[in-house]
């Protein structure tokens, strides 16, 4: 009996309810004549490259060759020459809590720079950061740019724009979100409109160029608004798209056109409405040309592969979650924060570490069974790629790696022992088998492998062979 893996991770608020599972690894097309249609390989790991401060992250913008970075109440602005990265912290402070939106308009011979926080906004000019206001613009709830344009928006659903490359604001400036009631929690600029996204509709807006007031004009409106103001990425700068966000409705969708199709699962769905709304974060990525969108609770962490259009879940070792926030491409690198203590990393697809601990790759099957038929398992073989050890690594880690095989019989909810097979020192031929391993249950057995030691592991498939009994 062939084992079923996944290709998608299936998790659930229930581990009996769950499907197969992915979590740091993903399942990619093999190579045309492999000897599997699939193979699964270890997630990207993150390099530690500066830190900037020991706050907790609020949010970060790339201006130039400056990456200007928000932790706590305190502004960094990191640049790079060669592999020496200089942070130096800016005077002044951003007030407010939780994530800032940041933008920069195109104004020369210097950009001026936004900082968006929960008391207000904030500028950046020369070394300091300063508080901005201006007598034509009410409290605004976002920040975004566009076209030349600062844009913001209110909760009481108005819509405003500054000058042209300037931060003024005229006070004929502005529209209203009329298609239903709902307010606006965000303003995000993404191809050629500016999306003002409700608490229930979003509306597309696009610069028609008008000679006073505002300078978008309404087009398209669907009937999707926004979860919270935070679920929401693709966007960003380098980053090609889609625009993914959690919906009013509780899915996650993906804009096709103006179309926001829905990507997300049934049990995705229940994980997202039993989390905290204000919990959840969106950002995006882009590894070895895998364009990753990622959304975090406090409890875990969902990964979307765009091109695959599969999900995979991220966790960082002895975490329930992954530890990793946010998502920009600076220096030619995608970097990303530490949630706590100011470390930035780069994405590295070839490293198998994350902050020094390992990144665990771990794949659970879906349950086999025939119910309400039982078998008796005698032979379970899996197809590894063995002589993966490094002669020159740490030992026994890099030398002799090994996978570490469960399995349970009653959905996940216990596993047996782990058992150790080693995956082969370099260029070792290795069988990954195991025996005799009793009766399964009437609901069938999962299987579960982790390697969390540091190489280049590769997974094919596997087999499990017995006698089914009453």
């Amino acid at each position: 009996m062939q084992i079923i893996f996944p290709t998608s991770s299936e998790p659930s608020l229930l581990p009996t309810e769950c499907g197969g599972r992915l979590i740091n690894c993903f399942a990619e097309k093999a190579p045309e004549g492999s000897r599997s249609k699939v193979s699964y390989r270890r997630s990207a790991g993150c390099d530690l490259v500066f830190s900037a401060g020991s706050a907790d992250f609020r949010g970060a913008l790339a201006v130039g060759p400056v990456l200007f970075i928000v932790n706590g109440s305190a502004c960094y602005s990191v640049t790079k020459n060669g592999a020496v990265y200089t942070v130096t912290a800016l005077s002044g402070s951003v007030g407010g809590a939780g994530r800032v939106d940041m933008a920069h308009n195109m104004r020369a011979p210097t950009r001026q720079i936004l900082i968006w926080h929960s008391d207000g906004v904030s500028q950046i000019s020369g070394g300091s950061v300063t508080a901005f206001s201006d007598a034509d613009l009410p409290a605004p709830n976002s920040l975004s740019y566009m076209d030349g344009y600062f844009l913001f928006t209110t909760a009481s659903g108005l819509a405003y724009a500054s000058d042209l490359n300037d931060t003024g604001v005229n006070e004929l400036s502005y529209v209203t979100a009329e298609a239903q009631p709902d307010g606006l929690l965000r303003g995000i600029p993404f191809g050629r409109d500016h999306l003002l996204m409700g608490a229930s509709t979003t509306e597309f807006w696009s610069n028609s160029g008008n000679a006073t007031g505002y300078p978008f004009s309404r087009g398209p409106v669907i009937k999707i608004g926004l979860w919270s103001r935070n679920a929401i990425a693709g966007y960003e700068a380098d980053f090609p798209g889609p625009l993914i966000w959690v919906a009013s409705d509780g899915t996650v969708r993906m804009l096709v056109g103006y179309s926001p199709e829905p990507i997300s699962t049934p049990h995705i769905q229940r994980m997202i409405e039993a989390a905290p709304r204000q919990s959840l974060r969106a950002s995006v990525h882009i590894v070895a040309g895998r364009s990753h969108w990622v959304l975090k609770s406090d409890r875990w962490t969902l990964e979307y592969i765009v091109g695959a259009g599969t999900w995979i879940e991220r966790r960082t070792h002895q975490r329930d979650a992954w530890r990793m926030e946010g998502g920009v491409k600076s220096f030619d690198e995608w970097l990303v924060f530490d949630e706590t203590g100011g470390a930035v990393y780069r994405m590295n697809d070839r490293s198998r570490r994350e902050a020094g601990a390992p990144v665990v790759m771990e794949i659970q099957s879906t349950q086999q069974h025939g119910f309400p038929g039982r078998t008796a398992v005698q032979w379970v073989a899996f197809d590894f790629a063995t002589g993966i050890g490094v002669d020159r690594g740490i030992s026994p880690i890099e030398t002799k790696p090994v996978v570490s095989i469960s399995w349970s019989d009653d959905g996940g909810m216990t596993w047996a022992n782990d058992l150790l097979r080693e995956l082969g020192t370099q260029g070792e031929r290795r069988l990954i088998d195991i025996r005799r391993t009793g009766l399964t249950s009437r609901v069938g057995r999962k299987w579960r492998l982790r390697v969390s030691d540091p190489v280049e592991a590769t997974f094919f498939g596997g087999s499990m062979f017995g006698k089914e009994r009453s």
